[in-house]
């Protein structure tokens, strides 16, 4: 079967540079990441927000790009926000087959990764986005998909769906090392936040840091950078560990199971 055709589109690597001011915050985030990681073969985390639009699908694939790029590990990306999957347009690859015919049995680990231009990295993409889909989950498979990602790869990231409206993300959270938590300043509800609190209270020694897009204080210029969208707005980003496990939003600092040199980032 023919490939799907695909729209133009502008992705991440097209606009990728290593001197952008975004880059440089997404590039101490990766190396509290390795402090993190240090010791291990292989390590996996899983970011994710309280809600869409907080641009955790963007920092996602910017932590696998500087990953692979920057740092010279061996990385893959999945696509496991299966409603609304965005990292086949960020990193330009074909959609599917992806992460749900994996899932189904329909394709192999092999044939669902996907090479990107950046030699270090792969990517398994969504597949085809829906809730049926998503329904299509099945978390005993995905535990293997992870077991068979850390034989491959130095470093996994996992796109997550959005944690209050979406009950996958919860159970894949068993099988990662970590948590990135994605909030956008100004944006997300206070209450969502605290929701989102409540339901990975299970899994909350994982959560390594949280990052604040758009924050109000925070980097000394302004990047003309938008995590969704590219829009031409003016944006400050801070990316740096959640400070104080008992705060309602993440404030920039070091976060409940996070290594203490990460308030740096």
């Amino acid at each position: 079967m023919d490939e799907p055709k695909r729209k133009p589109s502008r992705s991440l690597l097209d606009t990728f540079s290593t001197d952008a001011p975004y880059v440089t915050e997404v590039r101490r985030l990766m190396q509290s990441l390795l402090r993190h990681s240090r010791g291990h073969a292989s390590r996996v985390y899983m970011v994710t927000s309280a809600s869409r639009g907080e641009g955790k699908s963007t920092t996602c694939a910017l932590l696998a790009i500087v990953a692979a790029r920057i740092f010279h590990r061996r990385t893959l990306l999945i696509d496991a926000d299966m409603r609304r999957p965005s990292q086949h347009t960020l990193l330009d690859v074909s959609p599917r087959p992806g992460l749900s015919a994996l899932i189904r049995g329909k394709v192999s680990f092999d044939a669902a990764r996907r090479p990107t231009p950046i030699p270090l990295l792969q990517v398994i993409p969504s597949g085809r986005p829906g809730h049926a889909s998503a329904e299509a989950y099945d978390d005993d498979v995905f535990a293997g998909i992870i077991t068979a990602a850390r034989r491959h790869h130095e470093l996994v990231f996992v796109d997550a769906a959005p944690v209050v409206p979406v009950v996958e993300p919860i159970m894949m959270a068993d099988h990662v090392d970590g948590l990135l938590l994605v909030a956008m300043a100004g944006r997300t509800p206070i209450p969502m936040i605290r929701r989102m609190r409540q339901i990975l209270e299970p899994v909350q020694e994982k959560v390594v840091g949280g990052i604040v897009n758009n924050a109000a204080e925070g980097l000394p210029y302004y990047y003309d950078h938008s995590y969704y969208g590219y829009r031409p707005e003016r944006v400050r980003a801070s990316m740096e560990p959640d400070a104080d496990e008992n705060a309602d939003t993440p404030t920039g600092q070091s976060a409940p199971g996070a290594p203490s040199d990460t308030k740096e980032q």
